[in-house]
């Protein structure tokens, strides 16, 4: 007779595991005992199965178990181990479940195949009673009425008679060809055919997994080079995530359609490979307008339990008002006087009304003085099961990269007081002033022979016209692209594509070596802030200079600022010692540069994510509980 351990680690709560550990309490064969250590709104969550037995019946619970437990995103590590004693108990562990975010999956193993194999008699059998995932309680009255013969005719009228709106899978459009997006949006795909999947991306075993994992999150993809068909940079890609999904995708499928374009209120998480796991840079799709509420337990002193309500839906639809981008709505509704006050601060510390951060188009002069943001994000990546109180957040730095709100590094010292070290400046928003400013500093000479040398090129860079926030890497990387020659010819580009374009050609390059690109750092009266003449004049001189790689030079920009923020964060660490180093920011969807952040800022400190929360949504709501008030002057 042996104790066995069955361990499943995730970096956040993954219900689906709770709920499987609570129905192996019904598995006769043996006597079951079950448990979570972790059982917090922060950190780590490890599910475990205890069981008792001999050899024989062990080894069918390890099958058993082995089937069962489908692969989540947010699963670390697994494992089985001989224990002395059990330590789980026969109490059910607790998991939340709402309709605007179900936390079951809708299929499993045991349903899917019966439901999604067109060779199965159940194939397109909608309403099927799973026992494990109970997936039809998630289906609408009119997915219920929906039948096989009503999805092949949808297939059919898709391929016959343009873009498909499934009314019965809240209003999702589908298309065989692009759709008009609004700017700052990246294409999304469905896949079909998983099988030709590597056929159409370049993609490593974590995506894979990923895209099959119980979440079916989106994933950002690079399309094989010079496909036929996919023409932009990148892609945000998932599979079937829903029972009508899965049965149309199959349909479509056996039609040889591999992928479809898909755009609407799917609510597919988006995440980001950040420093060996996934993390989550958004809750839902940006397109989404239907709302969420969000609980947790404030570590100390805020024990009271406070809930997010609409934060991310108020947030997306302040933006969609207004002409510019950047607004932030956040709605905390606290129920202790404490939460109450933290929160008020948030909104008085941005010199905002009701707790709303506006960022126009003109210069951001309150976000070089106020650092709010990017305190509240760093408080919400220390709150990441690392301590139970901010009062422990001290010796902490977060680089906080994003292309909605000012990017910027922001240091916490031994007595938790934080203070702005350096942010990213605007940048001009249209290609002629920022020739004019090339051509009036001391890269004068690299400009005027980029302009005699590449005149294409030089003549799309005066076209280019920046919208909304400037100052992030988004707008830096798009004139980059243009610089050495990455231009789509399409002439309406967009600062994303163009963005795109470069993180794309970066994701290209596999060579051991790249040019050292120089981020030197001006110093103003407040904070530090980035001579970004001298950058693009560095990455004119190597291409004048011959190099005709773009993927070669897109690499070392992003590894030439890692390394550069890998050098400052070592001056922080001698000045004020720096314990933890936190990312955020939904520039983090940039593959290479977080696996070069990884690598150079890595070997010498402990980076610090929130896997729990959003990297750019959530979590500045729940930082903000944290952050301390400071008067500042600001300006509308």
């Amino acid at each position: 007779m042996k104790n066995i351990r069955f361990d499943f680690t995730c970096s956040r709560q993954v219900p689906l595991y709770a709920h499987l550990c609570n129905q192996y309490l019904n598995y006769d064969a043996l006597n079951i005992s079950i448990g979570c250590d972790g059982l917090h709104d922060f950190g780590q969550h490890s599910y475990f199965i205890e069981a008792q037995g001999e050899q024989t019946q062990l080894e069918q619970l390890a099958d058993a178990i082995a089937a069962d437990f489908l692969i989540s995103a947010w699963l670390i590590d697994s494992g089985i181990k001989v224990i002395d004693e059990p330590q789980g108990g026969k109490t059910l562990l607790p998991y939340s479940q709402s309709g605007s975010s179900p936390a079951i999956a809708p299929f499993c193993q045991q349903c899917y195949p019966l439901i999604g194999d067109n060779q199965s008699a159940k194939f397109g059998a909608l309403d099927l009673a799973c026992p494990c995932c109970k997936g039809e309680t998630q289906l609408t009255p009119a997915q219920k009425a929906l039948t096989l013969s009503d999805i092949k005719a949808m297939a059919q009228g898709l391929l016959t008679q343009g873009p498909l709106t499934l009314a019965a899978a809240d209003d999702l459009q589908l298309s065989l060809t692009p759709f008009a997006l609004p700017l700052g949006e990246r294409p999304q795909l469905l896949i079909c055919n998983p099988n030709t999947l590597n056929a159409h991306f370049c993609l490593n075993d974590a995506q894979v997994l990923a895209l099959s994992s119980i979440e079916k999150p989106l994933i950002c993809a690079r399309p094989t080079q010079e496909h036929d068909k996919l023409s932009a940079p990148l892609y945000d890609i998932c599979f079937a995530y829903s029972r009508v999904i899965l049965v149309l995708a199959e349909v479509l499928r056996q039609k040889g359609i591999d992928w479809v374009y898909i755009q609407g209120q799917h609510n597919r998480p988006k995440l980001a490979w950040l420093d060996g796991a996934w993390a989550q840079i958004a809750s839902k799709d940006l397109g989404s307008t239907q709302a969420q509420t969000k609980h947790f337990i404030a570590p100390e002193p805020l024990r009271e339990k406070v809930s997010l309500h609409g934060y991310q839906a108020q947030w997306e639809a302040a933006k969609r008002s207004r002409s510019h981008q950047g607004e932030l709505s956040v709605a905390v509704l606290p129920q202790s006087n404490e939460a109450t006050h933290a929160a008020n601060t948030f909104a008085a510390n941005t010199g905002a009304a009701n707790g709303e951060i506006e960022h126009a188009g003109t210069p951001h002069s309150s976000d070089t003085e106020n650092h709010t943001i990017a305190d509240a994000a760093l408080f919400s990546a220390l709150l990441n099961g690392k301590f139970t109180s901010h009062r422990q957040a001290k010796n902490a730095a977060v680089i906080y990269l994003s292309h909605t709100h000012a990017s910027q590094i922001v240091t916490c010292d031994n007595k938790g007081d934080t203070e702005l070290f350096f942010a990213l400046p605007e940048l001009p928003d249209n290609g002629y002033e920022i020739f004019h400013q090339l051509d009036s500093s001391p890269q004068k000479a690299v400009a005027q022979k980029f302009k005699s040398l590449f005149p294409d090129d030089y003549l799309k860079l005066l076209s280019l016209k920046l919208h909304g926030r400037r100052d992030n890497l988004q707008s830096l990387w798009a004139i980059a692209a243009i610089l050495i020659g990455l231009n789509p010819q399409d002439e309406t580009q967009s600062q994303e594509k163009l963005s795109d374009a470069l993180i794309a050609a970066a994701m290209r390059y596999h060579g051991a070596n790249a040019p050292r690109i120089d981020y030197p750092l001006t110093k103003g009266e407040a904070h530090r802030s980035l001579n970004w003449c001298k950058t693009l004049g560095t990455v004119l001189s190597f291409r004048i200079a011959g190099n005709d790689d773009p993927s070669q030079l897109a690499f070392a920009m992003q590894d030439s600022l890692a390394d550069y923020l890998s050098n400052w964060l070592e001056h922080i660490d001698l000045n004020i010692g720096v314990h933890n180093v936190a990312l955020a920011g939904n520039e983090l969807t940039n593959e290479t540069l977080c696996k070069r952040i990884s690598l150079r800022l890595g070997k010498n400190f402990p980076l610090v994510i929130n896997r729990s929360l959003d990297l750019d949504g959530d979590n500045l709501a729940v930082g903000a509980l944290y952050v301390k008030q400071r008067q500042l002057n600001t300006h509308d």
